[in-house]
C-alpha cells in the first residue's frame, strides 16, 4: 500500500477541495505543479469557493501567465457560451480536431461556473491583460477599421495565400455586388463546393451538388458539378446577397467547404480556393483576374476544409480557414456549430483593442505615431513603424514580448 508520504500533489489538491479549503488547494497547486496546472483546473476551483474564496483567488491571480495565455483565457470566458454543451477544439498535425460534450459529460461535469462567475472571471482577464500591456508602443495611430480583424492566435490550421486574414476577420461586402466562391484544382478528379447556411441555434441548410437541382435560383447559383477534372476542374457558387436574405431569412450565417470527394488529401492533389466581388453585368467569363479578393492554396494534410462565411445579418465576409482534422468525403456528414464561434471572435477582441491596451497614447494623426496600424497606405514618418491587418509574426512577437 502507498504511504500517506509518498501522496501524489494532485491527490493532496483533491484532499483539500474535498474538505472545501480551496484556497489552499489552490495554492498547492501552483506552487508544486506550476501556473499551467492552475489554469487547467481554474474553473473545479472556482465554482467550489465562496464569494470571499473566489475574489482573493482572482486578485491574487499568477503575474507570471504569458499574453498569449491571458488572450486565450479571454475568449474562453468572454466568448459566446453555449447552452447546449460545450465545444472543444484543438489541434494535432495542424489539423482541427473537435469534441462536442455529450448529454452523459454534461451530466458529469461537476465544474461548471454560473454566468455570474464566468463574467466576473472575464473581467479579471482583461484587467490583466491590460496591465501587461499597458503603455509599451509609444505613440500609435490606429485605423477605425481595424476593429474588422482578429488576432492571429490559432493560425496554425490555416493555409497561405493571396488576401489571407486571421481567422474570425471581417470584410464588409459592397452593394451591388455578387459574391462568387470558387474552387479550381488539378490531379485529383472531383473536388466539391459547399455551402451551409446555419441558424443562431444551429440549423442548416445544404446547398450543393446533391441539393442543388431542387435549390437553383436568383438567390444562390451552382455552377454545376465537374466530376472529371484531374487536368484542371473549377466550380463556383454566386450569392445574391439581398435575395438570399429575403428568401431564407431564417438564417444567419452562410459556411463554404471544400471536400476532396475523390478521397485524397488535399497536400496530394492541386487545389485553390478563393472568392470574387462581381458586377450582376459582368464580362460571363468563370474566372476574372481583377476581381479577385482572395485566392488561396489549400494543402493540409486531410479531406476537408472550411474557407470562409458570410454573417447576413452584417454583410460581411468572415474568415474562417480551417483544415479539419477528417476524411470526410461528403460535407453534409459534419457537425458545423462549432464554426460560429469564429463569427464573435472580434467582439471580444480585435487588433483596434489589443493596440489600444499597448498605447502610451493614441493619436488621431498617423505623422505623429510611432507606431502606425492600418489596413490601407497612409503617410506616416519614416521612422514610425507600420503594422497592417496581415502582418501576423509582427503582431504574434509583440504578443511574446509581452511576458
Amino acid at each position: 500500500m502507498r504511504a500517506k508520504g509518498n501522496e501524489s500533489v494532485y491527490s493532496e489538491f483533491e484532499k483539500l477541495m474535498q474538505e472545501n479549503r480551496c484556497q489552499q488547494a489552490a495554492e498547492l497547486l501552483r506552487e508544486k505543479k506550476g501556473t499551467s496546472a492552475l489554469l487547467r483546473k481554474m474553473d473545479y476551483i472556482i465554482s467550489r469557493m465562496d464569494r470571499e474564496d473566489e475574489q482573493t483567488f482572482l486578485s491574487e491571480f499568477p503575474e507570471d501567465c504569458s499574453t498569449l495565455i491571458l488572450l486565450q483565457l479571454l475568449f474562453r470566458y468572454e466568448g459566446e457560451q453555449r447552452k447546449d454543451g460545450r465545444t472543444f477544439k484543438f489541434t494535432q498535425h495542424n489539423l482541427m480536431k473537435v469534441h462536442y460534450e455529450t448529454p452523459e459529460e454534461s451530466e458529469k461535469c461537476q465544474s461548471r461556473l454560473t454566468e455570474e462567475k464566468v463574467k466576473e472571471v472575464g473581467k479579471m482577464i482583461r484587467s490583466k491583460l491590460s496591465e501587461k500591456l499597458r503603455n509599451r508602443l509609444g505613440k500609435v495611430y490606429i485605423e477605425p477599421s481595424m476593429k474588422n480583424y482578429a488576432l492571429p492566435l490559432a493560425e496554425n490550421t490555416s493555409q497561405g495565400g493571396f488576401g489571407v486574414l486571421s481567422k474570425g476577420s471581417r470584410i464588409p461586402i459592397e452593394e451591388g455586388k455578387k459574391l462568387r466562391a470558387f474552387t479550381y484544382w488539378e490531379k485529383v478528379n472531383d473536388i466539391d463546393l459547399s455551402v451551409f447556411a446555419l441558424t443562431e441555434d444551429g440549423n442548416r441548410r445544404e446547398f450543393s451538388w446533391r441539393t442543388m437541382s431542387r435549390h437553383q435560383s436568383g438567390a444562390i447559383t451552382y455552377s454545376g458539378d465537374v466530376t472529371s477534372g484531374y487536368l484542371g476542374g473549377s466550380k463556383y457558387f454566386d450569392i445574391n446577397l439581398p435575395e438570399f436574405k429575403a428568401r431564407y431569412s431564417e438564417y444567419r450565417y452562410l459556411i463554404f467547404c471544400d471536400n476532396v470527394y475523390s478521397g485524397k488529401n488535399f497536400n496530394e492533389c492541386f487545389c485553390k480556393a478563393g472568392y470574387m466581388l462581381r458586377d450582376w453585368d459582368d464580362s460571363g467569363q468563370v474566372y476574372e483576374p481583377k476581381t479577385v479578393k482572395s485566392a488561396y492554396l489549400v494543402n493540409c494534410e486531410g479531406t476537408f476544409a472550411y474557407l470562409f462565411g458570410i454573417d447576413l445579418f452584417t454583410n460581411e465576409f468572415v474568415w474562417l480557414n480551417v483544415a479539419k482534422n477528417s476524411k470526410s468525403r461528403v460535407a453534409g456528414d459534419t457537425n458545423l456549430s462549432f464554426l460560429t464561434d469564429y463569427f464573435h471572435l472580434t467582439d471580444v477582441m480585435n487588433m483596434y483593442d489589443f493596440f489600444s491596451m499597448m498605447a502610451e497614447k493614441i493619436v488621431e494623426d498617423p505623422m505623429k505615431a510611432d507606431v502606425v496600424v492600418t489596413d490601407h497606405e497612409v503617410k506616416c514618418t519614416e521612422e514610425s513603424q507600420i503594422i497592417r491587418e496581415y502582418d501576423f509574426e509582427k503582431i504574434r512577437m509583440l504578443m511574446e514580448d509581452a511576458k
